[in-house]
């Protein structure tokens, strides 16, 4: 058992941060750790795109992500250790993204190809190159015209 740690840390005091709380549980063997990780914003209404060719909801995907980058800066001016925030907050995007594409199903293959080219964008930042984030969802089968996108869902243990 670690020594008796009962502070918690308080939010910054300026409006933009990510995490919203940090404590230790009551026998001090884990970090309790709160954030608010900003999610990849459709553009317009999802439902508008059933139908669209994979391609378009790429570029859609693509754009979202880096609005999001626009937004998790700002959210991250007011934290201490902002770096160590922002891979935090793009591992946990990512692994959300790839849970949402795990958890959609029939008639919502956009969700899952935008979400999923959107897990994708994240995991080639700058930032995730040297993490092994396992296979890209999205897969590319063929070139040009004939190109499908495949997407690659999460075997869960049973």
């Amino acid at each position: 058992m670690s020594a008796n740690l009962i502070f918690s840390w308080s939010k910054p005091d300026h409006p933009n941060y990510i995490c919203w709380k940090r404590t230790f549980d009551q026998t001090n063997e884990n970090a309790l750790v709160c954030l608010e990780v900003p999610w990849v914003q459709w553009p317009n209404h999802p439902l508008d795109d059933a139908g669209s060719s994979w391609r378009m909801i790429r570029e859609k995907a693509r754009n979202a992500v880096e609005d999001w980058l626009v937004v998790l800066e700002r959210n991250l001016s007011g934290e201490a250790y902002s770096h160590h925030m922002r891979i935090t907050c793009m591992v946990q995007l990512n692994q959300q993204l790839r849970q949402t594409v795990d958890k959609l199903g029939d008639g919502e293959e956009h969700e899952m190809l935008f979400y999923g080219f959107a897990a994708d964008e994240v995991a080639k930042l700058p930032e995730m190159e040297s993490l092994n984030l396992g296979s890209k969802v999205i897969k590319i089968r063929g070139k040009g015209r004939d190109a499908e996108a495949i997407i690659r869902k999460c075997d869960f243990p049973e």
